[in-house]
């Protein structure tokens, strides 16, 4: 029975181990959180943005399902919180926005309540944050949830 020999140059071990090193660093991936403070003060939205701006970054934001998450555990299981979301008044063509200028919202139905937002029985241009997204009028006073960029947690 014959051996096979194997032969590899220092060359190639140090490609290899060059490509080995590089690919086990795709593995990571680093996303930033927001730090997020509960305000137990009832105000109404423009209120509370103003507290928040002053305080903090500005009310709270969410961009996917890590953020609504943490954003509930934040709320203290409080029922009702303003969040940083609204609408321009007496617009037909109802668009969301972030309350912080450049920031984009992108349409997700699945944190907004069943049959919400419907903007009765008043103009309801702004969004509480219950178990989901509910929108109420901009007078209405409520505790809010502001969120940090200054202190954001790195998770790797």
């Amino acid at each position: 029975m014959k051996e096979k020999s194997f032969s590899c140059d220092r060359a190639t071990m140090q490609w290899s181990l060059f490509l080995l090193l590089l690919m086990g660093q795709c593995v990571f991936i680093t996303c930033q959180l927001y730090e997020y403070h509960f305000i137990k003060e009832e105000m109404s939205w423009d209120a509370a943005r103003a507290y928040c701006r002053e305080n903090y970054t500005d009310l709270a934001k969410v961009f996917d399902l890590t953020d609504m998450r943490r954003l509930q555990v934040s709320a203290q299981s409080q029922t009702e919180a303003w969040i940083g979301l609204y609408s321009e008044p007496g617009k037909h063509n109802r668009r969301w926005h972030w309350s912080l200028p450049g920031e984009e919202y992108t349409e997700n139905k699945t944190f907004w309540g069943a049959g919400e937002p419907n903007d009765r029985p008043y103009p309801e241009n702004c969004v509480m944050k219950k178990d989901k997204w509910a929108d109420y009028p901009c007078i209405h006073k409520s505790q809010f949830i502001c969120y940090d960029s200054e202190n954001m947690w790195t998770v790797i």
